[in-house]
């Protein structure tokens, strides 16, 4: 069911893992919101390996850092994200699961700082290190009471060939979850994803397809975006009203099957 934007109208900030993750999770909630002078973006890694075959050298990395930093900044912009508020804390990309007490100790400072209603963090699984990290460091911090704020999962990653209905959010209680209808800002969120480039187009003459492929962009513009409103009384796999036990096998098998589909298709996209 769908919610009225104004549920989500006070003081946020948004936790991105990397350079996209702000406008494909989170782009219907930030061009919508009616106060933009509190809405915060905070890019926690340097978006350095994405894609990884540009990074062969320091000099391509630190040239691909500055395309992605670019690349959020015009994104955040076409949000309406008041560029004081778009932060990036520069950590490497792919690094965030080996730095668990230093990113906690980054992100509960960011939040202090910020002192938001609610904090936005990838859902807790995501497919990606990085998102599950930031994830694990809010919400342990959450459920210690070192921050205060309501913290709301979103999703980036909810399309899971291992299960039934193929998305993960058909799992979840419904009670817990709460949707914005694209509506008008679709289009604003489409601006938004294609600010990023790098991600979106053959960015590189060795690509052989984006990143962030038409059919993606095009799906998550048509979508509802999705958000679990956190409880920490409820863990793991306990959020799912079904498929509990199947679902941390298919959240640890994803990753493997899908870089054998892409060594099947002789993809070298990144």
């Amino acid at each position: 069911m769908a919610v009225p934007q104004a549920e989500f109208d006070g003081s946020l900030l948004v936790f991105a893992p990397h350079m996209d993750d702000e406008s494909l999770g989170c782009g219907l909630l930030l061009a919508g919101h009616l106060a933009k002078e509190r809405v915060h973006v905070v890019f926690v890694t340097d978006g350095s390996h994405s894609p990884a075959q540009a990074t062969q050298s320091p000099d391509q990395a630190r040239e691909l850092v500055g395309v992605r930093m670019r690349e959020a900044r015009a994104a955040t912009a076409v949000l309406g994200v008041p560029a004081a508020n778009v932060q990036f804390m520069d950590l490497e990309d792919g690094t965030l699961q080996r730095r668990a007490l230093e990113l906690r100790a980054a992100l509960v400072e960011q939040v202090r700082r910020v002192s938001p209603r609610f904090v936005f963090v990838p859902f807790r699984y995501d497919r990606h290190p990085d998102h599950l990290a930031i994830n694990h460091a809010v919400c342990g911090a959450r459920r210690d009471g070192a921050i205060q704020a309501d913290v709301v999962e979103y999703f980036v990653y909810s399309q899971w060939r291992l299960l039934s209905s193929g998305d993960v959010r058909d799992y979840l209680a419904a009670e817990s979850l709460r949707r914005l209808d694209p509506g008008a800002a679709a289009a604003i969120k489409r601006r938004a994803i294609e600010c990023h480039r790098s991600q979106t187009t053959r960015f590189y003459d060795w690509q052989t397809r984006p990143i962030l492929t038409r059919a993606l962009v095009d799906r998550v513009c048509a979508e509802p975006e999705t958000f679990l409103m956190h409880d920490p009384s409820v863990q793991g796999s306990r959020v799912f009203a079904r498929a509990r036990t199947w679902i941390p096998i298919a959240h640890r098998a994803e990753p493997a099957l899908k870089r054998w589909k892409d060594r099947l298709a002789g993809w070298t996209g990144g």
